[in-house]
């Protein structure tokens, strides 16, 4: 399935943020896009299910090409 690119860039923003943005058509695409998947039908109303729904599509486009990953910081003792 194409994805379109304002929920691709929703993806990349969740990758780097572990936050996103994303409306009522965009939920549709993601639903859509996992049910493709073979996960079963997102509860559109849930945040959590939306949320666990955009860290499995980040998943496998991450296991077809790699984003850039997010960068963990390293503290230093004082």
């Amino acid at each position: 399935m194409n994805l379109s690119k304002e929920l691709l860039d929703q993806v990349e923003r969740f990758s780097k943020t572990r936050s996103f943005s994303i409306g009522a058509d965009l939920k549709k695409e993601l639903n859509e896009w996992h049910r493709q998947a073979g996960h079963g039908k997102v509860n559109l109303a849930c945040s959590t299910c939306i949320r666990n729904a955009m860290s499995r599509l980040l998943k496998s486009i991450n296991d077809g090409e790699n984003l850039n990953p997010r960068i963990h910081f390293i503290g230093i003792k004082q």
